[in-house]
Parts: structure tokens; C-alpha cells; sequence
């Protein structure tokens, strides 16, 4: 038995005050092919310290044997040693038949360093010297897949894909489908999809297809492969907001609220959730479940002004004008937004403040002139308030949007026939 394997076979039996001596006898006396065996094997197992000293007896063995020092330089980038394993991978010349592995032991570095330029323009220079080598060419497509260079990495994965359907841990078939809606064409990434559910085999993966789904309007299979991911695992809690979304689709608003209510069990910080529940819950006239969900949205985030607008809305609707008011009562105007004045301007209209309330409509109407509904309620209230010249305007806007509102037409009539225009 050699010294390299006794050497191992101390590590394996936890003999570890035995490695050292092992591995003096190992390099004075095993022969040179038995320890590079050894440093990849030490390398393998984690023993890192011992492998360089491996590496460097054999590249004093033989200096010329450039993939020593290339394997040497990964373990020393491994270890935070950048300066010395760089220093090895750039002494690797062009024409040395270790070039293409210093290549790729290169992109490997720069890119776990987040230079993804450099370590594509290392990954490129290695295609050069082996456009047919598939691992490659999974790198290029990676590399383009990471810097949302979807446009590139699509027809490498396409064409790696048509040779196999796995390289290493990542589905070929997944990224096709990932990178398809990266690039927005969201149909043909739900085609895929539908082609290759045999390779929706992780969770995570159930996920990805169902927000694809969402993203192509395909509600019914978005809600199949949502509800999988969260019957699998119910406190996957990126999934509630799109399967919410799914049933606000088809318009089945019940499943919405319910979808809602439940992923905030699991993630209490979710706005986007609070704000799809109350709003299904006011399509189905719970306007209890609704408050509540914008009130607890609030102390969540009391500056949200869509949970802020939509419970001012809902105070109105109930009456409760005082309270819409109060929600705005801390904000300073430059922090107002349109339609948040227009909730204020109802409010004032509701308490008979008629006077503020012009002031909010008028505030509200620049962000809001090609808005119908505002324009037809500004329109009525400038009426009851007899400014008929103000009315005119308002409505020259609103009847091109809404050219069938007969009402509205013969108001408008009147009003130039009054006094011409």
C-alpha cells in the first residue's frame, strides 16, 4: 500500500495526528501520477492545506505541467489566497495545453466575485478554443441568464436542451420556460410549459409556472399550479399574492379574499395582500372584512397611500366623512396625490363644506382631467354649486370619454344653449 493511500485511509478512520507524517512519506517516496491522485482526492475530501502542499512538490517536480499550477491556483482562490492564484492562472500561456482550464478556473473566480463581464470575456476566449464543449457553453448561457442578457442565453439553452435535459442540478427545460418570460413573451413561456410539465418537479419550479401563467392571463392554470405549491407547502408565501391575483382574474372574488387572508397568516408585512383583500372584500359588499384588512395594512405601513386611499374611499361610502378626513390630516400637501384630494373633496361634499370641497376638486383636477368618473362628479357638484362657466369645461373633457352619457350630453346642451360657448 502506498503512502497516499494510508494517508487517506487516516483521514477516512478520523486518524488525523497520522496526516502529517503520512504525507511526508507520501511525497519523499509515492511516485508522481499516485500524488496529483492524491491532491484531487485531498481536495475532495476538504483537506486543502494538504493538497497545495501536493501541488507545489509537483510542480517543483516538473514546472513545465502547467494544469498543476491551474489546479494549485483554484485551491489558493478558494482559500481567499486571490493575488497568488491569480498570479498562477495569468502565468498560464496561451499556448499551454492547461490554457483552456485556466480560462474557465478564471471565469469561475470572476464571476463568484460578481464580475460578470470579465468572467464572460474569460468564458468567451475558452468557447474559442472549444466551441462544441457543452459545459461551456451552459456557462456562457448562465452567465447571460445572471446579467439579464435573456436575448443571448435563450438559444444556448435551446440548443443545449436538445442534447439533454439536465446539466448538472439545473433543468434545461426550466430555464427555457424562466428565460422566455424574462424576455416578456409570457405566452410562450406558458406553450412551454404546457409542452414540458414532466420537468415541473421541484416547488419551486410549480412557482415559477404559476406566476408565468398570471403574466400570460391564463388564470385557471396559473391557479392549478399555485394552489399545488401552496398545498405542498403552505407557508410558501410569495405564491399567496399571485394566486390572489389568478382569482381576481376570473373574477372569483371569494378565493381572492380567502387567498388574502390566509398568506397574511403566514406574512403579516405583506401590503400587496391587504390591499387585494379589502379590495375583494368591498366586490362583495364585506365591508367589515375590508376595513379591517386596511386598518391592520396601515399599522403594517402608515404610509402607504393605496391602503390610505382605499379605506378613505370606503369611509366615505360608509358615511363616515370625518374619518376619511383624518386620514390625510398629518400629510403635508406636496405629499397628497390626485385621487387623494378627490377623496377629500367628497368628504368635504359629504359634510357640506362646500368651499373646501371646490378647493380639493380643483386640486384634484389636473392629475385627474382624463379621468370619467371624477370629471362626471366634478361636473354635478359645479352644477348643484351654479358655476356653470367651470361645468362647461369639466364636461368639453368628460364627453369624449364618455361620449354615450346622455345625461351628461343634454347637460352640456343646456348649458351652451344658455350661453353659447
Amino acid at each position: 500500500m502506498t503512502y497516499s493511500e494510508q494517508l487517506l485511509d487516516a483521514i477516512q478512520a478520523h486518524k488525523f495526528s497520522e496526516t502529517r507524517t503520512l504525507l511526508k512519506q507520501a511525497l519523499d517516496q509515492d511516485d508522481p501520477e499516485i500524488l496529483a491522485s492524491l491532491a484531487e482526492n485531498l481536495s475532495d475530501l476538504g483537506f486543502t492545506d494538504l493538497a497545495k502542499e501536493v501541488y507545489r512538490k509537483l510542480i517543483a517536480q516538473f514546472p513545465d505541467e502547467d494544469l498543476f499550477k491551474v489546479y494549485l491556483a483554484e485551491i489558493l482562490l478558494n482559500d481567499g489566497q486571490e493575488d497568488d492564484g491569480l498570479s498562477l492562472l495569468y502565468g498560464v500561456a496561451p499556448e499551454s495545453d492547461a490554457y483552456l482550464e485556466s480560462l474557465l478556473v478564471q471565469a469561475d473566480y470572476y464571476q463568484s466575485e460578481g464580475l460578470l463581464e470579465t468572467a464572460r470575456a474569460k468564458m468567451n476566449q475558452a468557447r474559442e478554443l472549444a466551441p462544441e464543449e457543452d459545459a461551456i457553453e451552459f456557462g456562457l448561457a448562465e452567465l447571460d441568464y445572471m446579467m439579464e442578457q435573456s436575448e443571448a442565453a435563450l438559444p444556448l439553452y435551446q440548443d443545449l436542451a436538445q442534447r439533454q435535459k439536465m446539466f448538472g442540478e439545473v433543468n434545461l427545460n426550466q430555464r427555457i420556460f424562466q428565460t422566455l418570460a424574462k424576455l416578456g413573451r409570457y405566452e410562450e413561456a406558458a406553450a412551454f410549459i404546457n409542452d414540458h410539465k414532466e420537468d415541473l418537479l421541484d416547488i419551486d419550479a410549480k412557482y415559477q409556472a404559476g406566476v408565468i401563467m398570471v403574466q400570460a392571463k391564463r388564470a385557471k392554470q396559473a391557479v392549478e399550479y399555485l394552489d399545488a405549491v401552496i398545498k405542498q407547502s403552505p407557508d410558501y408565501v410569495n405564491a399567496y399574492p399571485f394566486l390572489a391575483q389568478a382569482y381576481k382574474m376570473e373574477g372569483n372574488f371569494e378565493e381572492e379574499l380567502y387567498a388574502a387572508q390566509t398568506g397574511l397568516g403566514y406574512n403579516e408585512f405583506d401590503e400587496e395582500l391587504y390591499q387585494m383583500g379589502a379590495d375583494a372584500a368591498m366586490k362583495l359588499g364585506k365591508l367589515d372584512d375590508a376595513e379591517d384588512l386596511l386598518t391592520r395594512g396601515l399599522k403594517v405601513n402608515p404610509d402607504n397611500s393605496s391602503l390610505r386611499l382605499l379605506l378613505a374611499n370606503l369611509d366615505n361610502y360608509e358615511g363616515k366623512y370625518q374619518e376619511a378626513l383624518d386620514l390625510f390630516d398629518q400629510l403635508d400637501d406636496a405629499e397628497l396625490e390626485p385621487q387623494a384630494h378627490w377623496a377629500m373633496a367628497q368628504a368635504w361634499q359629504g359634510l357640506d363644506k362646500y368651499d373646501q370641497a371646490q378647493s380639493e376638486y380643483l386640486l384634484a383636477y389636473p392629475g385627474l382631467q382624463d379621468n370619467a368618473a371624477f370629471l362626471r362628479q366634478m361636473a354635478l357638484f359645479f352644477d348643484a354649486a351654479g358655476q356653470k362657466d367651470l361645468v362647461k369645461q369639466v364636461l368639453a373633457k368628460y364627453l369624449p370619454l364618455a361620449p354615450n352619457d346622455e345625461e351628461m350630453q343634454e347637460l352640456y346642451t343646456d348649458l351652451l344653449d344658455d350661453g353659447g360657448e
